[in-house]
């Protein structure tokens, strides 16, 4: 990815005023597809390369966020791609937890501007 290139992230949430707040908060700063849940995201990324996946872990099917973590990483050429773990869950430990499952960074809700690029942020330029 050049500089001038603008990030493409793919945002998994399933409750619509949810995915309208993150489309609003997100553009003219990435590139952002929100879909509601796994089989559209699984689509998605055989699609579209994605520099970071931006996962609910309460999704309303059987499936959750980190399952679907799971699903994507098991893909040709997305083992490597950062994904932020976006959960109602707060509770001290919680975010070790979900690192620990894999994602890279942590946004619990709920969330502002500021949170979600933050988080972005880190995981393309790792320090």
């Amino acid at each position: 990815m050049t500089s001038s290139e603008t990030p493409r992230i793919l945002a998994v949430e399933d409750n619509s005023e949810t995915q309208l707040l993150l489309e609003h908060l997100l553009k003219g700063s990435y590139e952002t597809e929100v879909v509601a849940g796994v089989e559209t995201a699984l689509a998605a990324v055989e699609e579209t390369p994605f520099e970071v996946l931006l996962l609910d872990i309460n999704l309303s099917e059987d499936q959750t966020g980190t399952d679907l973590l799971h699903l994507i990483r098991e893909r040709d050429g997305m083992g490597q791609v950062p994904a932020i773990a976006l959960t109602a869950y707060a509770m001290p430990g919680d975010r070790e937890d979900f690192l620990e499952k894999g994602f890279d960074e942590y946004v619990s809700k709920p969330f502002t501007r500021d949170d979600l690029t933050e988080a972005i942020e880190s995981t393309l330029n790792p320090a």
